[in-house]
């Protein structure tokens, strides 16, 4: 049985790509991907979790769409609009009353936690508090292990649904203006509290 059927995050991939291209390239695209996914996997099993499980469905994928010369940017939309679906819980989440202030007032936490060495990243923080947070990517992970896989691009998936994803805070803008898979040099991140960003 093809695991991709079963993936959280591109599952959904299958029909969305049905709907892009002929059918049966989109079949042989899935089953392929498949088939390497479940290959890499058994040499590499530790892939089934964290950083991997998210890397290794959008590498395997990416490559399938590429030998059977589909547009890749396919793959790549379909991160957009998984994050955008994301985007929409986010939003809900913030919207109850105080919470955005509450992840606001947290913060700097926040940021230091999920960007830590511990997790993989290589960092430098520009905090400019209390108006603005701010950390530059230098390294991370999901995109240093796209590159070990040899698929570099693939990582675009990720980068693109988490782009979209943190639209959906209230009150807190979240901008990124630039990403390491797009040649530069860190992935930018920059947040604000905003009282009138709904």
């Amino acid at each position: 049985m093809n695991r991709l059927n079963r993936d959280l995050f591109f599952k959904g991939f299958r029909k969305y790509l049905a709907a892009a291209i002929p059918e049966e390239q989109a079949e042989r695209i899935w089953e392929e991907a498949g088939e390497e996914y479940d290959r890499i996997l058994k040499e590499q099993p530790e892939l089934k979790k964290h950083k991997g499980a998210m890397v290794l469905p959008a590498v395997v994928l990416y490559r399938a769409m590429a030998a059977h010369h589909t547009d890749t940017e396919i793959l790549l939309k379909y991160g957009e609009k998984m994050g955008k679906r994301f985007a929409g819980l986010v939003r809900k989440i913030t919207g109850f009353p105080g919470v955005s202030r509450f992840i606001w007032n947290h913060v700097e936490s926040i940021a230091l936690r999920m960007s830590s060495e511990e997790n993989g990243y290589k960092r430098r923080l520009v905090f400019d508090p209390p108006e603005m947070y701010g950390v530059d990517i230098l390294s991370c992970p999901y995109h240093e292990l796209a590159k070990e896989l040899g698929t570099e691009e693939a990582v675009l998936f990720i980068c693109r649904l988490d782009k979209e994803y943190t639209q959906g805070f209230r009150k807190i803008r979240y901008d990124r203006n630039s990403a390491l898979p797009e040649g530069a040099e860190c992935c930018e991140y920059r947040l604000r509290f905003d009282e009138k960003k709904n």
